[in-house]
């Protein structure tokens, strides 16, 4: 039998910290063949070769290996784990996972799959489709998914591809703090030590905003472990104050995590000197993440409904796009800035049918189904698009 969401959460939580391992990642259109490429097969990324195999793979062979995949409330099945490497090949996939599973395929695009290994065959698998499991699971590993993905093995996480010189600020600034500082001061710092390192370098403002997400996580990570190390090494002698513990600190990366997408499109649009309000005002006590060129101009009936801008922002979307539909009635077409990894063909229907257009970071885009790209923007086309409005 089927569990529910809830119970699917616990038991996959239980069992990455019983087996202290795990691969996890965004299920991506080019996972489900829905990209035109010839590539078939879930995509395993080069540095989970260690989940997957004893050795890593070497260039100029090919190698496989079956795995029995354990997917609770369902019969165990059997998949393979390939490594390509002669050609011009240097990838990892996983074949007979979506013909032998009891999953549709083009459903599962932006889902989240955790790969558990049991021993060197069997392997426990979830599947997260609602946005609170997956935020609920990532928060509790402390994962970072800009990159797609994420190996886990006893508490050491590979998963921020970061400059050494900007890892190395990051831990000498986090070690300066007692305290959690508030949001809006982490994505400051956090933008501060990137410019310090980065301040020869150019970059689009599709690819600034990932790196900023980037090293905000990282530094919050890190001043993590300033703020807790005393926690970390004495012992609990009590359950009670252990739950607490946990439960504060998993908040408190919920917390960070909802706001530090907002945090840097403010400073974005501001550094383009674009007019915005944030957060928004529109009817009643509706309060709207953005809205351009103002609050002001917003509740002026006589300023033309063709010149106010809507725009939302959410780091995942596959349900909340429904939120932003009754936050501003007078403006009929609704730009959404997402960090979503992809989502479904339906979903990107339904969206154009509510006249919901999403904002994605350039390198994300790949991970959408091709038939439905064009609908996208990039960040750099949104600030054209507002520039041109608002500049006189």
């Amino acid at each position: 039998m089927q569990q529910n969401e809830s119970e699917k959460l616990t038991n996959a939580i239980k069992a990455a910290e019983k087996y202290g391992r795990f691969y996890c990642k965004f299920i991506s259109a080019n996972d489900v063949d829905l990209t035109g490429g010839h590539q078939v097969g879930l995509y395993i990324s080069k540095q989970a070769w260690n989940i997957f195999f004893k050795e890593e793979g070497i260039k100029g062979e090919n190698k496989d290996k079956y795995i029995k995949i354990h997917i609770d409330g369902y019969y165990p099945f059997e998949s393979r784990v390939n490594y390509y490497g002669k050609g011009t090949r240097n990838e990892y996939r996983i074949t007979r996972f979506w013909s032998n599973s009891p999953f549709d395929k083009a459903e599962q695009v932006g889902n989240l799959i955790v790969f558990i290994p049991i021993d060197e065959e069997n392997y426990k698998v979830y599947i997260f489709e609602k946005e609170e499991e997956i935020e609920n699971f990532i928060d509790t590993f402390s994962l970072s998914l800009v990159n797609n993905n994420a190996v886990y093995i006893n508490g050491e996480r590979n998963d921020v591809d970061l400059n050494e010189k900007l890892e190395k600020r990051i831990w000498e600034e986090a070690k300066l703090f007692e305290d959690f500082p508030e949001t809006i001061k982490l994505a400051e710092l956090a933008r501060d030590l990137h410019r310090e390192i980065y301040r020869k370098k150019k970059f689009t403002p599709d690819n600034i905003i990932l790196d900023w997400v980037k090293t905000e996580f990282s530094l919050f990570r890190a001043i993590e472990r300033s703020v807790y190390k005393e926690y970390l090494v004495k012992p609990f002698l009590d359950l009670d104050p252990l739950l607490a513990f946990a439960n504060s600190a998993l908040n408190r990366r919920k917390s960070r995590a909802g706001k530090s997408l907002e945090h840097h499109i403010d400073f974005l649009l501001t550094f383009h000197r674009i007019p915005f309000s944030h957060p928004g005002k529109s009817e009643g006590n509706k309060k709207p993440d953005f809205i351009l060129p103002s609050n002001s101009a917003y509740a002026n009936s006589t300023f033309p409904d063709d010149d106010l801008i809507f725009l939302g922002a959410k780091t995942t979307c596959k349900d909340r796009w429904r939120q932003i539909l009754n936050e501003a009635n007078r403006i009929e077409t609704k730009h959404l800035f997402t960090l979503q990894q992809g989502i479904t063909t339906n979903q990107l229907d339904e969206m154009e049918d509510e006249k919901v257009i999403l904002i994605v970071p350039a390198p994300y885009h790949n991970m959408y189904p091709e038939t439905h790209r064009d609908r996208l923007w990039t960040v750099d086309k949104f600030i054209h698009f507002a520039k041109e409005k608002y500049t006189v």
